[in-house]
């Protein structure tokens, strides 16, 4: 599909690309911007799968505006893509990949479903935990992480109640941002780390591997406690427990 949008938009003279959607589209958005001022396929940059090579011009601008309160790839460098072909789903990475502009607007959110709002919203939660608890955090995106998990804790099962509930659909659109910041910056965990196998031999939507998020903790925290009892990341999930 994103090798289709490239071909069009190189075929039709497009000089700058517009995303509006969920993660998935945004990715994809970001995929075609980036192949319209680099030659090639898309093949050629896909890590794993792909030669990997790296851009070398900047993406065509491009304009992110998410529908949903989930991934955070408006504010990412980042594209992930899946290919059936291979069972995988690999990245196209590069500093020159991020969007020109990004359209936060939660009035955006207000008519999800509530199973799309419990499953994007499980996700921003997601990642404003795992950053946070990373060994690669840092005072910049702990202060994301920490906002973005207040926020989530005290909206999500509001805007999932009532769709057009503003307040809750505005912090639901922070924790993503929030979540996309602090991902750039400080990585991932567990959850995400099985995104890409799970999600690229099964038709399994994002959704459900947020249900391996709490497993994934407990995993964490029992392995923690065995080798390191005294490390900052039991402390760190300690202040996430709900007091």
């Amino acid at each position: 599909m994103v090798q289709a949008g490239i071909e069009l938009a190189r075929a039709g003279g497009c000089d700058m690309v517009i995303a509006i959607g969920g993660g998935s589209a945004i990715d994809a958005g970001k995929a075609v911007a980036a192949l319209l001022a680099n030659e090639g396929s898309v093949t050629d940059y896909l890590e794993v799968i792909g030669a990997g090579r790296p851009l070398l011009r900047p993406a065509a601008p491009f304009l992110a505006i998410p529908s949903t309160a989930g991934t955070g790839s408006e504010v990412t460098r980042n594209a992930v893509l899946a290919s059936r072909e291979h069972g995988v789903k690999a990245s196209i990475r590069s500093p020159l990949m991020l969007p020109r502009l990004a359209i936060v607007d939660p009035e955006i959110t207000f008519d999800l479903p509530p199973a799309i709002t419990a499953s994007t919203g499980l996700d921003a939660l997601t990642q404003v935990i795992e950053p946070y608890v990373s060994t690669r955090a840092n005072p910049m995106t702990d202060g994301f992480c920490l906002e973005g998990v207040s926020r989530a804790a005290r909206s999500l099962r509001r805007a999932y109640r009532d769709g057009r509930d503003a307040s809750a659909r505005t912090d639901m659109a922070f924790t993503s941002l929030m979540g996309g910041l602090a991902l750039a910056n400080a990585g991932l965990g567990v959850v995400h780390g099985l995104a890409a196998p799970i999600g690229g031999m099964f038709r399994a939507a994002r959704r459900g591997l947020r249900r391996a998020a709490c497993p994934g903790m407990e995993v964490n925290i029992r392995a923690l406690r065995e080798r390191a009892p005294g490390c900052e990341s039991l402390v760190r999930y300690q202040k996430l427990r709900p007091h």
